[in-house]
């Protein structure tokens, strides 16, 4: 039996490569990213204004939309393409803080993916804030050499800028939204507008010479919007666009419904995951029903639903109405990992832990995060496991 990445290291990929070799790739300056920097908190503050506030983003995406369609987007916002009965692709999570994690893991995306058709990157495409001047090092140095199309789909971080970055780099350099006219003095609305995070007047001026690291023909994709589909080969890929909480507005909840009558079988590619951390969340849509509705539905032809927004991988193998439907969660394209040990033991959706899959293991990410915290805490001979120990302890 060959080796996975549930018995050994070499099974994940880890040992295979000349140590470090990911760094000559990296930029000679790198700017780190620190959560628990008050900075970057208030910086990225406009998933929680629209907690407090209301959320916009249902309103700023139909106004991206309707832009796109003038333009001369496809109105089904479905992107044909001539792929074989049998191809690959790949789906990646939560890529961009532009540091060591994202380009760890590129020469192992890059020999893993040599002959695929294209990507899709699940959410988060840029951190913190998804400005344009980010992209050079987040995205176009990084897959420079990934000689295939990327589509994308906008996680939370995408959104704190309001879309205008991701939108100049997925959909034909789509022009800025003319602004809103100012809302009614002392509304939610208008609290919102003073505290909300805009991008910077000279954003996006080194956006033209980035693109030069992605300008093969075969590398080029120009998708019809924020959520799209894909049709390749025997099956079609729909790429929803959650915002930023994690949501559907009604348009796109329309949308969805009317894509997912085509009787081919489908993937489902979304920000936030149906089935994450061992909970159900459906996924709401503005105006009745989820997302999670359509996907069960044996019409529509799901087979999976692939979403990122959590820095790990999970999978959830649900029996519905006689089928095997995957729930997934990718999101280890190269932002800081998210524990595993954390999640309480699974029982969801007649799902246990002998058919649940995560990945890294509970025992290696106990065995992290308690080296971890023994260093930042300085009580090593306290708090560090070894993997065996972690593991047993699991």
């Amino acid at each position: 039996m060959s080796d996975s990445s549930r018995n050994t290291a070499e099974g994940a990929g880890w040992g295979t490569a000349e140590r470090g070799e990911y760094q000559r790739l990296m930029p000679t300056e790198v700017e780190k990213i620190s959560w628990l920097d008050p900075r970057m908190l208030w910086a990225a503050r406009n998933g929680v204004l629209a907690s407090w506030f209301g959320d916009p983003t249902g309103r700023t995406r139909s106004r991206w939309v309707a832009q796109r369609a003038a333009a001369g987007a496809p109105t089904d916002k479905v992107i044909e393409r001539a792929d074989p009965d049998r191809f690959s692709f790949l789906v990646i999570g939560d890529t961009g803080e532009g540091d060591d994690p994202q380009y760890a893991v590129v020469p192992g995306l890059l020999k893993a993916g040599q002959d695929t058709s294209f990507a899709v990157l699940a959410s988060d495409v840029i951190y913190p804030v998804g400005s344009a001047d980010d992209y050079g090092s987040k995205f176009f140095r990084p897959y420079q050499d990934y000689r295939a199309p990327i589509y994308a789909i906008p996680g939370n971080h995408d959104w704190y800028e309001d879309l205008g970055a991701f939108m100049r780099v997925f959909c034909g350099d789509a022009p800025p939204l003319a602004p809103e006219p100012k809302p009614r003095a002392l509304t939610r609305p208008w609290l919102r507008s003073l505290l909300w995070h805009r991008p910077r007047p000279t954003d996006g001026q080194h956006l033209d010479e980035a693109r030069k690291l992605r300008s093969a023909p075969a590398q080029q994709a120009v998708q019809p919007g924020p959520y799209w589909a894909v049709d390749a080969g025997p099956i079609r890929i729909i790429g929803i666009d959650t915002g930023l909480l994690g949501t559907l507005d009604a348009e796109q909840g329309a949308w969805l419904r009317e894509v997912s009558r085509d009787p081919r079988p489908k993937i489902l590619i979304t920000g936030s995951p149906l089935y994450v951390d061992g909970e159900y969340h459906p996924c709401q849509i503005e105006g009745g029903g989820t997302v999670d509705d359509i996907v069960r539905d044996p019409a529509h032809r799901y087979v999976a639903a692939i979403g990122g927004d959590i820095h790990n991988y999970q999978r959830y193998p649900v029996q519905v109405e006689g089928r095997t439907i995957q729930y997934v969660v990718s999101g280890g394209g190269g932002a800081f990992m998210h524990a595993t040990h954390t999640i309480p033991r699974v029982d969801v959706a007649n799902v246990t832990e002998q058919d649940f899959r995560c990945y890294p293991l509970r025992g290696d990410s106990l065995a992290f995060y308690s080296k971890l915290y023994g260093r930042r805490l300085r009580l090593r001979r306290f708090f560090t496991l070894t993997e065996a120990e972690a593991a047993a302890v699991v």
